[in-house]
């Protein structure tokens, strides 16, 4: 679905609903297009996970809270942190469905660079993007790095 008709009928939705626009209506408008990309990710996981490992914790006297805990979850944990990765991503570089849900007041990164373009492109924009490349390279790094470590030990 285009983004301009996600942004439009959530803007709709909140009107209707009498929420306020702001950031909780941000919140809630990338949770509801991110929610999809995040259960195929995660779910895609959970179909390649073996059942009778958790039924193996639930013979040994785990209850389902320590069973989901302690062999579900870290099971799984690479499908939530793909699927987290990629909300964020996707939260991060939208620009559309914020625009028509961010109430006066609330801005996100890309609502404030696109106000900062309306002017001209100044060196702060400029310095801006570099900070934002500078800091995915880092985390990129890190987590790779992360990810070897905890392969080899």
């Amino acid at each position: 679905m285009p983004e301009i008709v996600v942004g439009v009928s959530l803007l709709v939705f909140f009107v209707a609903t009498t929420i306020n626009l702001g950031i909780v209506t941000i919140i809630i408008a990338h949770v509801a297009f991110t929610i999809s990309f995040v259960t195929i990710v995660v779910r895609a996981r959970l179909s390649g996970m073996d059942r009778s490992i958790e039924e193996a914790a639930q013979d040994l006297g785990a209850n389902p809270v320590e069973t989901f805990l302690r062999v579900t979850l870290p099971l799984i944990l690479p499908g939530v942190m793909a699927g987290a990765l990629l909300a964020f991503t996707l939260s991060f570089d939208d620009f559309v469905i914020t625009f028509f849900v961010a109430g006066v007041g609330s801005s996100t990164l890309p609502l404030k660079i696109y106000s900062m373009i309306k002017f001209g492109i100044s060196p702060a924009i400029n310095a801006l993007s570099t900070i934002v490349l500078v800091t995915t390279m880092v985390l990129i790094f890190g987590g790779s790095r992360f990810i070897v470590r905890k392969e080899n030990t």
